[in-house]
This record gives structure tokens, sequence and C-alpha cells, in this order.
């Protein structure tokens, strides 16, 4: 009774978002038709969609937390779209009516993690969670893992806000500074995000958090939220003039910075090394990022450099794909391929060169 209940709330979150995005009513069992269908959405309904859908593939899908059968699951698909899909959209609307910086982007994206590691899923708290490992006990603090807190904080703000965001801006550039959700469209996936929240926290795990540190990660999306929106847009904004570094430098840095996260995350667990050095190693490699982001990405002539830098992150979730391919999950070989080649057609897109399969359309050099 209780499975046969989480479907139909679940079904329900997926109608409600279809209906909050595109308009269209969904009857139980039919199929939009073809002349109010999908498939002739607007432009721009086909650049929310995708971007809807980008942020679990991403951060879910391609980084093998989620494999194919299970991510393709019905039900499983319903709470990552409801969770990742309208948390994204939520956050890129926040930054366009807020007229953010890409610094402010960041601090959205850092909230949607405290949001759903935290407070949704409560992974941040529960030290049995399935992907902690040694992390469960090593930096474990008044109730929390702090280690892994940090981390999934700056992945969730890397993977699943920031990347989909400027990957939508370089497919669509044509709606800079629109926004996706007008009227009562925002409301309504806010609404859904939060309800699926709520499904997450009662029915994904059970497990009871200290209360204290539980309202202090609540208090903590509320005040990123509040930060990002009063923060100056100008601050850590990129010099004015072309790159000072090549794309391929900006590749390696991307890469190595997430890959050096994911490790120091994990690095110290079965030594006498105190948590607070990880989470401050992890704090001080992302705030390098950023100085040397702000320094040398410049402001003009720099497509192919963010182009070559988000590569380089996505390069190491494809490097995560072929390991787990070693180890026997076929499945994420096919996923590291089709990976493989968007990250392919990313960098010679955004160098202006012939690509493959994806960003047909010619790239904007003016960017």
């Amino acid at each position: 009774m209780a499975h046969a209940s989480t479907i139909i709330i679940l079904r329900n979150l997926v109608d409600a978002l279809i209906t909050g995005l595109t308009g269209l009513h969904v009857v139980q069992g039919q199929p939009p038709s073809a002349k109010h269908g999908l498939t002739n959405l607007t432009e721009k309904g086909k650049a929310l969609w995708l971007l809807a859908i980008m942020s679990p593939v991403v951060a879910e899908l391609c980084s093998g937390s989620s494999p194919p059968l299970e991510f393709f699951n019905p039900i499983s698909f319903a709470l990552l779209l409801g969770l990742y899909g309208a948390g994204v959209l939520i956050m890129r609307e926040l930054s366009v009516i807020w007229n953010l910086g890409w610094f402010g982007v960041i601090l959205l994206g850092s909230a949607y993690g405290i949001l759903e590691e935290g407070v949704a899923i409560k992974s941040f708290f529960d030290p049995e969670w399935m992907d902690l490992g040694g992390l469960g006990e090593y930096g474990r603090y008044l109730g929390t893992n702090l280690v892994w807190a940090v981390w999934l904080t700056i992945f969730h703000a890397v993977i699943s806000i920031t990347v989909p965001i400027v990957l939508i801006g370089f497919m669509y550039p044509q709606f800079k500074g629109q926004r996706f959700l007008e009227g009562r469209r925002f409301k309504i996936v806010l609404l859904i995000m939060l309800l699926d929240v709520l499904v997450c926290f009662f029915l994904l795990n059970p497990y009871v958090p200290y209360l204290p540190m539980y309202l202090l990660s609540i208090l903590a999306v509320f005040g990123l939220v509040f930060y990002a929106k009063h923060f100056p847009r100008k601050f850590m904004m990129p010099k004015e003039g072309p790159p000072t570094w090549t794309p391929r430098r900006f590749f390696v840095m991307g890469f190595a910075f997430l890959l050096l996260c994911f490790v120091l995350a994990g690095l110290f667990v079965e030594t006498i090394v105190a948590p607070i050095v990880p989470i401050a190693l992890m704090l001080a490699l992302s705030t390098y990022v950023i100085l040397m982001l702000e320094k040398h990405m410049g402001c003009r002539g720099n497509l192919p450099h963010k182009g070559y830098f988000i590569a380089g992150i996505l390069s190491l979730l494809l490097f995560l794909d072929f390991v787990l391919g070693l180890g026997g999950a076929v499945d994420m070989v096919i996923v590291g391929v089709f990976l493989a080649i968007f990250i392919f057609d990313l960098t010679r897109w955004s160098a202006g060169k012939t690509v493959l399969i994806f960003f047909r359309q010619k790239a904007q050099r003016t960017m």
C-alpha cells in the first residue's frame, strides 16, 4: 500500500511538472496530443526542458550515482526530475531575476546542495548512508558527516547547478538574461521541488537527524540564497580583456579541481589527520580556482576557454564511468562513451570546429 501511494505521489509530481513548465494538462493514461505535445515546444520551452533533464543526467547518471537501470526507473526518474530538474530551474530563475554574476550562481548551487543532501536526503547526518564509506565515522561531529557535507556541497554547486546552467547558456545564447518560468510557473516549480524534498525526507531515508544541526542546514540554505541576492554582482568577475591562459590550461584546472576535491574527501579516512585538514584543503582549492578564473578567464573572446574548463570538469565523471566499467558495470561504459562524445564536441564547438553529434548550431564568437 505504501509503495502504491509513493507511485501515485511521484506520478502526480511529474504531471504537475509538465503542466507547470509547458501549460499542458496531462490526462492520466493519455499522452499529450501531437498538436499540443512536447514535440511542438517553443525554443525556450526546449531550453527549459533540456536544462531540467541535464542536471540529473550530469549529476546522477554520468557520475555513476544512479546507473542507467536505476536512473530510468520511472519512480527514480520522477524523484530526480522533481528535485534536480526543478532545483536547477529555480536557481537559474533566481539568478536572472536578481541579475547575479557567476559567483552568485555558485552560492545558489551551494544552497541547493545543502537542500538536497542535508534537508531532503539527510546524507549529511545519516552515518549509514550508502555512499559514505569511512566518511560515516571520519569527520563526524554533532551528528553530522562534516567532510562529506563539504564535499557534496561543492559537488552539487558545480555539477548539479553551475555546469548545466553554463551549458544551456552555450546552447541557447539567445535566452541569456531571460526568464524561463514566468507568472505562476515559478511558484508551481518551486512547489514541486519542495514537495519532492518532503517525499525524500519521509519516504527515502527514515533516519532522524540531530535536530539543532538539521535546523542549521535549513538556515544555511536560506542564508546562502539571501547572501547570493545581496552580494555585489561584480565580485570575482573576470578581469577586462581576453583570457591570459590557453583553453587547455583551463581544461587541466577543471579536471584537477574536481579530482583533488574527490580525493581529498576520502584521503585521510584511515589516518589520524584531523578532519579539519581535508575540509580546509577543499575550501582552499575551491577559492584558488575562483581566483584563477577571475584573473585569467577574461571577459571577451573566452568561449573556447569556458568550454574547455567545463569539459575538464566533466572529464572526471568520464574517468569514473570507465573505472566503474572496469569493475563490471558495462552500462556505465555506454554512458561514458556518450559523455566522451559530448566532451569532444564541446571542446570542438567552442573552438569553432566541426562536431560529431552535439552542439550543431554555430557558436557565437562574441561570448
